[in-house]
């Protein structure tokens, strides 16, 4: 099979690799769309150690079932599934009551020693593959795990019906939170960002007030439209110290703040205790969550969540090098690209 092998730092290399054989319990799906992440690209610039090459990454697949491993009794073949990729031991407390992501052994499709989805084909356990309904789209399928972090958190935490919810970053991760906030009953969403490009964007995605931070001063911004009290709940999803400080004082008192971006390791502190002791604030932090996937479909196939507007570009996989480079383009940087395995 073609696959997009990652081989050194920004080094893809497009190689006939082996076709692998799904084992007991496992899957083989005929990958049809695969989304690019940015962890990927920062994982291919050796900014972000996690695994070593040479390796197929991608852990945002879409496809459908090509052949059934031993003891496979759920899955069909030819079905249209997306994979959720966090792989978990099976024996701990946190495998047995469903929650993989958080086992302490957790491995995640196209992460060593498990090849992703910049290939032809992938395998993954049965209990990975969620069906995908007939009216939603590979691509859309393709990029759903980009959102499923800050849905999920939505969904495991909840939106209060008529909250004011305030968003940084609009990126995917921001997009999702814009638009499960609004999905749940959210009053009003707020959006903060640097690029007004983006920012527009996200007016067309749900955010009722944009904040531009280069312009604004944030916290007199967010303070007028919510008349001196602050935002019920705040979604960190920008990654980086100041805004998370700017997240703590944009809060209401009592209010709810999820942490979702990650900043550098030297900024990752860079937020009193004192504010959440003494605004009682609860404070969340969002992780993957394997019980979200097939709601979060509905909520898609619906069309109360708008993945397909998020696709900027669609590439063969051979393009794999050029989607990243536009990835890191810092003007020009689209929202998703996905990558076609079978088309030249």
């Amino acid at each position: 099979m073609k696959a997009a092998v990652w081989t050194g730092i920004n080094k893809i290399e497009i190689r006939e690799v082996p076709t692998p054989c799904p084992g007991p319990g496992e899957v083989l799906v005929k990958v049809r769309s695969a989304g690019v992440c940015r962890t990927d690209l920062e994982v291919v610039s050796g900014k972000f150690k996690y695994g070593r090459p040479p390796h197929i990454l991608g852990h945002e697949i879409a496809g459908e079932v090509a052949q059934l491993g031993e003891g496979v009794t759920h899955r069909r073949l030819g079905e249209r599934v997306v994979i959720e990729t966090s792989i978990g031991c099976g024996q701990c407390p946190e495998c047995k009551r469903g929650d993989r992501h958080l086992c302490g052994r957790m491995e995640e499709i196209g992460t060593a020693p498990h090849q992703g989805g910049y290939a032809q084909y992938v395998k993954a356990p049965e209990e990975n593959l969620v069906p995908v309904p007939d009216n939603v789209s590979f691509d859309e399928a393709g990029i759903l795990e980009s959102v499923v972090c800050p849905i999920g958190g939505l969904m495991r935490l909840g939106v209060r019906f008529g909250e004011t919810v305030l968003v940084y970053g609009v990126g995917p991760a921001g997009i999702g939170f814009i638009q499960g906030a609004k999905a749940m009953g959210a009053g009003k969403v707020i959006a903060v960002a640097r690029n007004q490009e983006r920012l527009q964007r996200a007016g067309k995605m749900g955010a009722d007030r944009l904040i531009c931070s280069k312009t604004e001063d944030v916290f007199e911004a967010v303070m007028e439209y919510t008349g001196g009290r602050g935002a019920d709940l705040v979604c960190e999803a920008a990654g980086s110290g100041a805004t998370t400080r700017s997240a703590f004082d944009c809060v209401k008192r009592a209010g709810r703040v999820i942490l979702y971006g990650l900043p550098p390791e030297e900024q990752s502190r860079e937020f009193s205790s004192l504010d959440i002791i003494m605004k009682q604030l609860e404070v969340y932090g969002v992780l993957g969550n394997p019980h979200v996937w097939e709601p979060l479909l509905g909520l898609v196939s619906q069309g109360r969540i708008r993945l397909g507007e998020m696709v900027d570009a669609v590439m063969p996989l051979d393009r794999l090098p050029e989607a990243f480079k536009l990835m890191g383009d810092p003007v020009k940087k689209p929202m998703k690209i996905v990558v076609h395995p079978w088309e030249d």
